[in-house]
């Protein structure tokens, strides 16, 4: 069964986060486990905007090229930051074209404006 969870221990994931340069002690991951073995993961961090809004950054997605896997971190790290109050997003990742198929940004634009709106809109996939 696949779980998507916030790892409880990054340092497998050190190397990374410092190729991306990124600060270890506030960049998170979300690992994907199918039967306890690892098949992807996501690497993001909590940031302001130029408005001054907080913001979750996505900033790599190792998805192992499936496009379902990718969603479903994305969904993930969007979830942890709903839970935080946080709102907007903007994805730091190359994979532009997976984003725009799956309806997190549109017109090469990298933020999501209301994470709240975009995750209430896919209920049953009816709207």
């Amino acid at each position: 069964m696949l779980e998507i969870l916030q790892t409880k221990n990054k340092e497998n994931y050190r190397n990374n986060i410092k190729k991306l340069g990124l600060d270890f002690d506030t960049t998170f991951v979300v690992d994907a486990t199918d039967g306890g073995s690892s098949v992807g993961f996501g690497i993001y961090h909590f940031g302001i905007d130029e408005e001054y809004n907080p913001t979750v950054e996505v900033d790599f997605v190792q998805d192992n090229s499936d496009i379902m896997l990718f969603d479903g971190i994305i969904r993930s790290i969007l979830f942890l930051a709903m839970m935080k109050g946080i709102d907007k997003a903007r994805f730091n990742i190359s994979q532009n074209d997976k984003l725009i198929k799956l309806g997190f940004v549109q017109n090469n634009y990298n933020c999501l404006d209301c994470i709240t709106k975009f995750m209430s809109k896919c209920k049953s996939c009816k709207n």
